[in-house]
């Protein structure tokens, strides 16, 4: 879900009604109304309900509002986090796209103090929208999910500069968490593929590099998965998962700064491909001097995470 979304339906809730969100946000009421019916219609249920007082939640609306807060909330931290970097004068402006399968994870202090002197703005995308991006000239770089054929469009040039595991997120109180078996020397305890073909699983997105690795796991395991949410932020499925809606995969890197301890985190078979991240970037970018020399200093920077 689209962060601007999230506020919308925040705007609705502090309003109470959809006119006067309609005024505050500089919209139509029509319009509105009818994208509060398109998210319910994506969701499967109703955000609102109306009463005498105005509209108010549904009992499933206030739980999806609780993530849309954390989300926004999250945003807004993590502008006021790359503001540090920026000079009062003479800045220079970057354009900086990271895959959802990074948003809830915070920008490494050593990228902060590759960016000397410029103002960063921040694009979380899938990473389709981030190859779009990069090939219209609107974002400079980007740290994405390499495709698992290894094509990147015509202009588009990358490095890989890390690989991770994806890991299956499954709730404390499923049956799951204790089929686990550990193995020696590995930090995660392993899942047979077998145990997932009667779960309901929460999915991301068409477009983002996490739906392809984990379709690629299910075809190779023969699993018709049962999915009953698709939320392209790993962070709002990590919630999700957390209210026991269903099984999710994040990356190792989501579930090691894990602190709740409200899920169990599995390995399983080869046929989940790992995540290799690369950085991406335009002839545009490697064109200029400036944009060129803070992407390779991002570069060393990830590279030393």
């Amino acid at each position: 879900m689209e962060i601007e979304k999230l506020k919308t339906l925040l705007a609705i809730e502090e309003e109470k009604s959809i006119s006067k969100a309609a005024d505050k946000l500089y919209m139509s009421q029509p319009s509105l109304s009818k994208l509060v019916t398109s998210i319910e219609g994506m969701l499967g249920f109703r955000i609102f309900q109306r009463t005498p007082a105005g509209l108010v939640p549904t009992r499933l609306g206030e739980r999806y509002l609780l993530f849309a807060r954390e989300a926004v909330a999250l945003e807004n931290r993590t502008f006021e986090d790359m503001e540090r970097i920026r000079a009062e004068q003479k800045k220079h402006r970057i354009v900086f796209g990271l895959a959802y399968t990074r948003n809830a994870i915070a920008i490494p202090k050593k990228l902060q103090i590759a960016l000397p002197d410029v103002q960063l703005r921040i694009r979380i995308r899938s990473e389709e929208e981030l190859l779009d991006g990069l090939q219209e000239g609107t974002i400079d770089f980007a740290l994405l999910t390499l495709p698992l054929n290894e094509q990147l469009p015509s202009g588009i040039r990358s490095k890989e500069v890390y690989t991770e595991r994806i890991l299956i997120a499954v709730s404390k109180n499923n049956p799951l968490a204790d089929r686990g078996v550990v193995r020696e020397g590995e930090p995660w305890p392993y899942l047979a593929p077998e145990f997932l073909r009667d779960q309901i699983f929460i999915s991301s997105g068409r477009g983002t590099g996490l739906f392809e690795l984990t379709e690629a796991f299910f075809r190779a395991e023969g699993i018709a998965p049962d999915v009953r949410v698709v939320e392209d932020s790993v962070l709002a499925a990590k919630r999700f998962a957390e209210e026991e809606w269903g099984i999710c995969f994040v990356t190792e890197e989501v579930a090691a700064h894990d602190t709740e301890g409200r899920l169990r985190y599995f390995t399983t078979n080869d046929t989940l491909p790992l995540r290799r991240v690369c950085f991406a970037w335009n002839r545009m970018t490697e064109s200029d001097p400036l944009r060129f020399a803070i992407l390779r200093n991002s570069m060393d920077a990830l590279a030393e995470r």
